[in-house]
């Protein structure tokens, strides 16, 4: 007969307990505060950033401001260069028109002036039989004292008489003659305004012309210890002396 085996009463070795500590009240309070401190460093952060990226963006943003408000400056600037534009090209159109209304009323005052110089040469032909002769004529000369007591402008007007149909063209020549330290000397033009330019005194005009055309040029420089006592106008064409008139040194008031 088969005995029955009871079984063997299990040991405490076969057991497997596990403790789990229970936490404290103050622990989890401890817990908790962390927990709320980490939520609320989120957007507190968030916040400190932003605050850090607008006062870091703060200079770039007046830059930005500056530069448009000089952009707007210059756009200012450019419509009222463009304004001032047009408005000088309406002047310039207008100044052209008075230009050529004028010159028309030169042209009509030189011919009226030439025929009042053709008669007056007719009247003087009694006196003068050499007036009525067709030729140039040197019909004015004037000379004028400056701040610089060595510097003298002068001004030369040449007329005409003849036929008026052509341009008369020649070129005038023009020379001191005075003394230097007790001797005779003559300067020529070359010598009295070297920076005058060759043509400053060509002639080309149909009734009558005053030269020089510019008044810097009509400029005589007496070097230093240079007595003038008369000028000498030549005018030339061609090789032929046209006329030769010779004026005393006569300085006739101050220059305009």
């Amino acid at each position: 007969m088969t005995e029955l085996k009871r079984p063997r009463p299990q040991s405490y070795r076969d057991h497997h307990v596990s403790i789990t500590p229970r936490e404290s009240r103050a622990r989890q309070r401890w817990r908790r505060a962390v927990l709320i401190m980490l939520l609320t460093a989120i957007p507190v952060s968030a916040w400190l950033g932003r605050e850090s990226a607008l006062r870091s963006l703060a200079p770039l943003s007046q830059e930005r401001d500056l530069l448009v408000e000089q952009q707007q400056q210059l756009m200012r600037e450019l419509e009222e260069q463009r304004q001032r534009y047009h408005q000088m090209e309406v002047d310039l159109l207008v100044a052209r028109e008075s230009v050529t209304e004028g010159q028309e009323v030169i042209s009509d005052l030189e011919a009226q002036l030439f025929r009042q110089q053709q008669s007056l040469a007719q009247y003087q032909g009694v006196l003068a039989p050499s007036a009525m002769t067709p030729g140039l004529r040197v019909q004015a000369f004037e000379l004028h004292a400056t701040d610089d007591p060595q510097v003298f402008a002068y001004k030369v007007m040449v007329s005409r008489v003849g036929d008026e149909s052509e341009m008369l063209e020649a070129s005038l020549d023009l020379e001191v003659s005075g003394e230097r330290d007790g001797k005779a000397e003559t300067l020529t033009l070359a010598d009295l305004g070297p920076e005058v330019e060759a043509d400053a005194l060509a002639l080309n005009f149909r009734y009558f012309q005053v030269v020089p055309a510019r008044s810097e040029q009509a400029r005589l420089s007496l070097p230093e210890g240079f007595v003038p006592q008369q000028i000498t106008l030549t005018a030339r064409h061609g090789g032929e002396t046209l006329v030769e008139q010779s004026f005393e040194w006569t300085v006739t008031g101050a220059a305009p």
